[in-house]
């Protein structure tokens, strides 16, 4: 098979941000947040240098999908935060100048209360970001990320959850997860955005299913 689990190096926090910022060009929630390009260069680099704190941290599996039929190019990544890891252990963001701090941090909030109604203080493998370069959607590389976490869960005994797209819920779904908490927000032109928080419970299983 072509595509190939790994573990991000240091030297991939680069192409990771390269993939995210590919991945959620059009995503309004980054628009909103980083109105202009050159914000968005700025958030690049912020991406990047997170990338490489959550890759040096022992509380964070951060996983990649290399090709290697292109020469172990990567094309997908994703962050799990494990049960061990809380906000407190990560290591703060940095934002550019110019990002709309005050629609990230209502974000934020409403992201964070989502989780913590539906798991309360309980432990579990959370998925905070899944992304594909664009270039290679539809190949099974997301699906071989999310399984290394449910497979954990399995093993542990231990709940997944997420933060999801409505465009993105299908695949969850598919994968065993069921939609808990709807969070949304309203932006300042009167536009509402929608994402889903997804919970996976290890007795139910973890289902097979086509290719993302």
């Amino acid at each position: 098979m072509a595509l190939k689990l790994t573990f991000a190096a240091e030297e991939d926090a680069s192409r990771i941000a390269d993939i995210h910022m590919a991945a959620f060009a059009t995503n309004a929630m980054l628009l909103a947040q980083f109105p202009t390009s050159a914000i968005r260069d700025g958030v690049r680099d912020s991406i990047a240098l997170k990338a490489l704190d959550d890759i040096r941290d022992p509380h964070t599996a951060v996983l990649l999908v290399q090709d290697s039929e292109l020469e172990g190019e990567i094309i997908s990544f994703a962050k799990w935060s494990l049960p061990s890891s809380t906000s407190d252990n990560e290591a703060p963001w940095i934002w550019p100048v110019g990002t709309e701090l005050d629609i990230l941090h209502q974000w934020t909030q409403r992201v964070e209360g989502a989780k913590s109604k539906v798991l309360g203080d309980e432990p579990c493998y959370h998925l905070s970001f899944l992304a594909t370069d664009p270039d290679h959607e539809r190949r099974g590389a997301a699906t071989i990320l999310i399984k290394w976490g449910l497979d954990r869960c399995s093993e542990d005994k231990t709940s997944a959850y997420l933060e999801s797209t409505p465009v993105a819920s299908v695949l969850y779904t598919r994968l065993g997860f069921t939609p808990e908490e709807k969070i949304s927000m309203t932006f300042p032109d009167g536009s509402e955005y929608e994402e889903v928080g997804f919970l996976f419970r290890p007795d139910k299983g973890v289902r097979t299913g086509g290719h993302t």
